[in-house]
């Protein structure tokens, strides 16, 4: 701190000989306290993370309302059937079509394939634009179904609001028992990267 005041006065006192004036610049700062960088890297690190947070979050209010845009079209269930999403784009009227519809996928994959696309996550885990799903090999045809999960409906967890194109009903936003009307076979997925 010494030489910085040396220098300092010196540029002072030939600025005040030279010209009668001098220019003043700005104070030395002082040298950061050990750690300060590692709060700055900290709270860059959570503001980072608030921004990841958001982009999740606007991603899963997409998908419900990409669902919800067929459940408020009606959309009857065909398993031969193509149904356009809000962007023009055709999928399949069946369950695992519409989720691929909410999800924003490229092509409507089926309840074989939509593994692909997730990754299994557990049920504490669950949050809105995740999907309960009976999938995977075996399962082409009727003999799998996913859903889409929109929050719990009760404090025990064992009801969630699901949205979902089923056979008998179309595409409808209900109440169902946990984890598809009890039929443990049904396993809670993400889409990957969400």
């Amino acid at each position: 701190m010494k030489v910085t005041r040396t220098l300092a006065s010196t540029a002072l006192t030939v600025g005040l000989v030279a010209g009668g004036t001098a220019l003043v610049s700005a104070p030395a700062q002082a040298a950061p306290e050990a750690g300060s960088h590692n709060q700055v890297r900290n709270q860059q690190s959570q503001n980072q993370q608030g921004q990841t947070q958001q982009t999740e979050d606007e991603a899963r209010d997409e998908i419900i309302d990409r669902a919800q845009t067929w459940v408020d079209q009606q959309v009857p269930y065909d398993m031969t059937g193509y149904h356009p999403d809000p962007q023009g784009n055709e999928y399949r009227t069946d369950c695992s079509g519409f989720v691929s519809m909410a999800w924003g996928l490229d092509a409507s994959e089926n309840t074989v394939t939509l593994p692909d696309f997730a990754e299994t996550i557990d049920k504490e885990d669950l949050k809105p634009g995740d999907v309960l799903m009976k999938g995977g090999p075996g399962t082409e045809g009727a003999n799998g179904h996913v859903a889409i999960f929109n929050g719990w409906a009760n404090d025990e967890h064992t009801a969630y609001y699901g949205i979902e194109e089923g056979g008998s009903t179309g595409t409808v936003a209900r109440e169902i028992s946990y984890p598809y009307d009890q039929d443990d076979a049904f396993v809670p997925y993400r889409l990957k990267g969400l």
